[in-house]
């Protein structure tokens, strides 16, 4: 497969072909996206004949428009987790970064240009594991620039270098032993006290993702997330038609059609921005004391 030197695209779809036509739909009206090479991992069914598995399969296989394409049409389910692994590792045996988009995130016009800008701009930077279109919090009161670092790093459209993604240790047996060390839940938690259950979770097999497992490895190797300002994508998959984001979830939302990043600079790590971001994700009280009554 003949590529270019810009980002591969990796798009990951499952059994929403709705949201996985309308997330290409806007992706193809990103500048210069037709210079992007595109790669489509398409997880397979968990039951015979699912009409909307191969509905998306179906979808993909008539895709035009980009550089070129290569397809991944998987004839059993993966999962979530593993259909991320597999996929983005795919993609970085021919690319040096990669653009990861799930099957319901929309763009603006220029998502395309600013990740592509962000990976060039902030390779090999070694405080940078990722960059995201994403913005978990509105960042000016604490600092004038056009993004910020989070500890946090988000799985709503985000890239990531093949250098960081080889340093990566997926190894339970070895997330465990790293989690059980001396005030490892408290600093994990800086990126919200819903972390450290979220990897507990992931590591007891009860949620399949990939995304804090990642999340794990940047903090083992002390990497950040690079977020804009404003958000370049927002999600249509809080509609209860997703598997980890349900109807209702409440996120941070700033997306604006407009926007983008016309001159990256070197930021470093702003502990009011990190304690905002960790602020937004505390579980309101009475939400908190019904979550115990449910148990009970």
């Amino acid at each position: 497969m003949k590529t270019n030197n810009l980002p591969g695209i990796a798009i990951f779809g499952y059994n929403r072909p709705y949201h996985f036509e309308k997330t290409l739909f806007y992706l193809k009206k990103n500048l210069n996206s037709k210079k992007f090479d595109i790669f489509l991992f398409c997880d397979g069914p968990k039951k015979k004949n699912d009409l909307e598995v191969n509905k998306v399969h179906r979808v993909a296989k008539k895709l035009s428009h980009f550089k070129s394409k290569k397809i991944y049409l998987r004839k059993k389910n993966l999962g979530l987790a593993n259909s991320l692994l597999d996929g983005i590792t795919t993609v970085l045996k021919y690319k040096k970064s990669v653009i990861i988009l799930e099957d319901d995130i929309i763009t603006n016009k220029f998502f395309l240009s600013y990740m592509s800008d962000a990976l060039s701009f902030y390779d090999n930077d070694r405080l940078v594991g990722s960059v995201t279109g994403y913005s978990y919090t509105n960042p000016d009161k604490y600092s004038n620039n056009s993004t910020y670092l989070s500890q946090r790093h988000a799985s709503w459209g985000w890239g990531t270098w093949r250098n960081v993604w080889n340093k990566m240790n997926w190894n339970k047996n070895w997330i465990k032993k790293k989690m059980n060390q001396k005030y490892f839940k408290s600093k994990f938690n800086l990126s919200g006290k819903d972390m450290y259950p979220m990897l507990e979770e992931v590591i007891e097999n009860k949620i399949d993702t990939l995304d804090i497992l990642f999340n794990f490895n940047c903090f083992i190797l002390d990497k950040y997330c690079v977020c804009p300002k404003k958000s370049l994508i927002y999600n249509i998959g809080l509609d209860g038609s997703g598997i980890h984001c349900k109807k209702g979830d409440k996120v941070f939302s700033n997306y604006s059609k407009n926007f983008t990043v016309n001159k990256f600079s070197k930021i470093s790590v702003n502990i009011k921005i990190i304690k905002k971001i960790k602020n937004s994700f505390r579980t309101p009280i009475i939400l908190r004391i019904t979550n115990k009554i449910k148990k009970i």
